[in-house]
């Protein structure tokens, strides 16, 4: 039993070790895996934007 113990004590402190040596790329990994993804543009205003702009009519010139 005591030798149970003593396996599982030790993988605990093994896995936190090696958890603590590799934190800046598993914090990295587990961002990039799991974290907020970045807001992407609305594509169907962009559409409505250009086929306005494109069907304006060319602006006047008062000055001549």
């Amino acid at each position: 039993m005591l030798n149970l113990v003593i396996a599982i004590l030790s993988l605990i402190i093994w896995s936190s070790v090696v958890i603590y040596y590799f934190r800046t790329p598993l914090m990295r990994w587990f961002d990039n895996r799991f974290g907020k993804d970045p807001v992407l543009p609305d594509l169907d205003s962009e559409e409505e934007q250009s086929a306005s702009a494109a069907s304006a009519p060319p602006p006047t010139d008062k000055a001549s």
